[in-house]
C-alpha cells in the first residue's frame, strides 16, 4: 500500500513535547514567504499551463505567491527527485503527473529512478484530469486513426512520432501501446517537454504526438497547422465534438481511458497542519470560476477532495499500470 506517502502520526516519547509545542507554533506561521512549485517538464505543455494556473490562485487563498519552477528531464525523474530530497518545510512542492512520476517510472526506470514512490512523499491533493488526444501534422495525407496505422505499416520504422520525454505518459507510452495493439514499428523522438513536441508536429518534423488536452494543440489547431484524430474515454469532448473517440475510430486504447491526471505533492514528512492548509487553498482553487472555466476550455475537469483520496488515487494507478508495463515491451528508454 501507498501508506508512507499518506501523512504519516509520529509517535513522540514523552520527553518530546516540548519540540511538539514549538514545532506546532511554527506550523501555525506557515505560510511566511513564497513558495516554490516544481513542474516535472518544460513551458507550453499541458502539465506546465494547468500548473500555473493553479499557482497563480492558491497564492491568492494561502496568502503567499506560489512560484513556479520548471524542472524538466528523465520524464520527470528530475523534478520528483528535487522535491523528494527537499527539507519537509511546505515551501517546496511538486506538481505531479501521477502516471508518469509515480506509476511509470518506478516500473520503466528501476535501476536510475531516485526516489520511492511509496515513501518520498506527501500527498497534498489531486488538481485535475483529461483527456488525451491523437494530433498529427495537418499535412498528413490521414484522416483517421486507420489510415495513420496503414501509413506506419507502409513505412515500418520510418514514421516518427514526438514525446514529451522517453517513458512518458502518454506520448510514450500510449504511442507503445498503439503500436503494441497494431504491431506495427515508428520512430520514437522525444523532447523535453509537450510544448517543443507539438511544435515540431506542426511543422512536420514528426509525424503524431498524443498528448492531454488542448493546452499545447489549441495555437496549431487554429492556424490549421495540427488536426486531432482521437480522443481517449467513453464519449467524446464539447470542446471537439468532431473528433471520435479511439474506440469510435477502431482502435480502442482502454488503457487511457482515464486519461492524465494531475497534484500536488511534497517531501515526506510534512507536518498535518502544513497540509492542511495547502488543501484547503488548493480546494478553494479549484472551485474559483475563472478557475473552472479555464479548465473547461482545456477540457480538464477539476478534481477536488482531501489528501487521503490523491494518496488512494496514486495507489491504484501504481498498480494497475505495473500489469499494463509488464504486458507490452518499451525500448529505448536510455
Amino acid at each position: 500500500m501507498f501508506s508512507k506517502f499518506r501523512m504519516s502520526t509520529v509517535a513522540f516519547a514523552s520527553g518530546a513535547c516540548l519540540a511538539l509545542a514549538a514545532a506546532g507554533s511554527f506550523a501555525q506561521d506557515y505560510p511566511a514567504r513564497p513558495i516554490r512549485m516544481a513542474i516535472p517538464f518544460g513551458a507550453g505543455g499541458p502539465t506546465d499551463i494547468v500548473a500555473r494556473v493553479i499557482a497563480q490562485k492558491m497564492g491568492e487563498f494561502l496568502p503567499q505567491p506560489v512560484v513556479v519552477e520548471n524542472k524538466p528531464g528523465a520524464a520527470g525523474g528530475i523534478a520528483h527527485t528535487y522535491v523528494a530530497k527537499s527539507p519537509p518545510d511546505g515551501y517546496t512542492l511538486l506538481f505531479s503527473g501521477y502516471l508518469t512520476g509515480f506509476a511509470i517510472n518506478p516500473v520503466l526506470f528501476p535501476k536510475t529512478i531516485q526516489y520511492n514512490p511509496r515513501e518520498d512523499f506527501t500527498s497534498i491533493g489531486n488538481v485535475a484530469s483529461g483527456p488525451v488526444f491523437l494530433y498529427v501534422n495537418a499535412s498528413l495525407p490521414v484522416r483517421s486513426v486507420k489510415e495513420l496505422i496503414a501509413l506506419a505499416k507502409s513505412k515500418p520504422g520510418a514514421l516518427a512520432y514526438a514525446s514529451s520525454g522517453a517513458g512518458n505518459f502518454p506520448s510514450h507510452v500510449g504511442a507503445e501501446l498503439l503500436k503494441d495493439n497494431h504491431k506495427v514499428d515508428m520512430l520514437h523522438v522525444p523532447y523535453k517537454g509537450a510544448g517543443q513536441a507539438m511544435a515540431d508536429v506542426a511543422v512536420g518534423r514528426v509525424a503524431f504526438l498524443l498528448t492531454t488536452g488542448l493546452a499545447a494543440a489549441k495555437p496549431f489547431l487554429d492556424m490549421g497547422k495540427v488536426r486531432a484524430l482521437a480522443v481517449t474515454g467513453k464519449t467524446r469532448t464539447s470542446v471537439l465534438p468532431d473528433v471520435p473517440t479511439f474506440a469510435e475510430a477502431g482502435s480502442p486504447l482502454p488503457e487511457l481511458d482515464t486519461g492524465a491526471i494531475w497534484g500536488i505533492v511534497g517531501p515526506a514528512g510534512l507536518p498535518r497542519s502544513t497540509v492542511v492548509k495547502l488543501n484547503q487553498a488548493l480546494n478553494q482553487t479549484l472551485a474559483a470560476p475563472d478557475v473552472v472555466a479555464r479548465f473547461a476550455s482545456l477540457t480538464m475537469d477539476p478534481l477536488p477532495g482531501t489528501p487521503e483520496a490523491s494518496a488512494e488515487l496514486i495507489d491504484n494507478l501504481i498498480a494497475a499500470w505495473e500489469k499494463v508495463l509488464k504486458r507490452i515491451e518499451i525500448k529505448g528508454l536510455n
